[in-house]
């Protein structure tokens, strides 16, 4: 998955980070180009290499691509199931850009 920092929040040992991704194509019918946005949530933890790394410098509006698998958690919150997905990240890489250089 490759896109753009949203948010990062601190859980614990872990890292939960927002990233912004972006799907094009051509509407078949109208042939009018079509933009998708969707936000996930990647986790990171702390043994996940290159940790220390990525939560020092990691910041909003970072171009990023993050590796790993699926995962699905539950908690309750306010007498409620709360079900969450996220990519537990494998890896996370800042993809250098040149803004702000």
């Amino acid at each position: 998955m490759q896109g753009y920092v949203g948010a990062i929040r601190e859980v614990g040992k872990t890292l939960k980070i927002r990233i912004s991704t972006k799907e094009s194509w051509k509407d078949r019918e109208t042939g009018e180009r079509r933009d998708r946005e969707s936000w996930n949530t990647v986790t990171m933890f702390e043994r996940t290499p290159g940790f220390a790394y990525i939560k020092e410098n990691l910041r909003k509006g970072d171009l990023v691509t993050a590796e790993g698998r699926i995962s699905e958690t539950s908690y309750d919150k306010d007498g409620q199931a709360v079900y969450e997905t996220s990519l537990a990240a494998d890896l996370v890489a800042i993809i250098p850009t040149g803004k702000g250089e």
